[in-house]
């Protein structure tokens, strides 16, 4: 397989694919309220009633778990089992999308490369430099974001990423 992931079989997923009754009625329960405005009083109800089903919201998390797992193990069997034979072999509603490839630079050949297209006059340092990210300058000033951030306090943002829920 193109990366290690679970394999799972039809039995395991036959076996494995079931919500208890408990469980189904927190997910329905859970699908209800989400993203209901609530005020503080309907907040505090709303806690009350989802501590009574912790056990239950953690049966479904595993079983997302699970499912995202099963669905990693189909998908990389299903692309080597279609990566076999020609285009033409394929069903009709099966296609592989156009090789796409990433670019990075041979170690040091970035520094040659932009001296070269400055020299040349197809780019300034300036136009370079508007495109590093927060990232990449820390990453080539061997900075903490910590230490960036006190020493540009006024020009560097941080903006929220999306929240990651763990249940185990």
């Amino acid at each position: 397989m193109a990366k290690e992931v679970m394999v799972v079989t039809p039995e395991q997923i036959q076996a494995n694919i079931r919500l208890s009754a408990a469980a189904a009625d927190t997910l329905k329960w859970m699908i209800e309220n989400a993203g209901v405005e609530m005020d503080e009083g309907a907040i505090a109800d709303f806690v009350a009633a989802r501590k009574l089903r912790d056990r239950e919201i953690v049966d479904i998390w595993e079983l997302k778990a699970w499912c995202e797992k099963t669905a990693a193990c189909i998908k990389e069997v299903a692309k080597h089992t279609y990566n076999l034979g020609s285009e033409e072999d394929l069903p009709p509603n099966v296609k592989w999308a156009k090789q796409s490839f990433t670019y990075e630079f041979v170690d040091g050949a970035g520094i040659a490369i932009a001296d070269a297209l400055i020299k040349k006059h197809l780019v300034t340092k300036e136009q370079l430099f508007q495109q590093l990210t927060v990232s990449q300058v820390i990453k080539a000033a061997g900075l903490t974001v910590d230490k960036i951030v006190d020493m540009f306090p006024d020009t560097i943002l941080a903006k929220a990423k999306e929240r990651t829920l763990t249940i185990k």
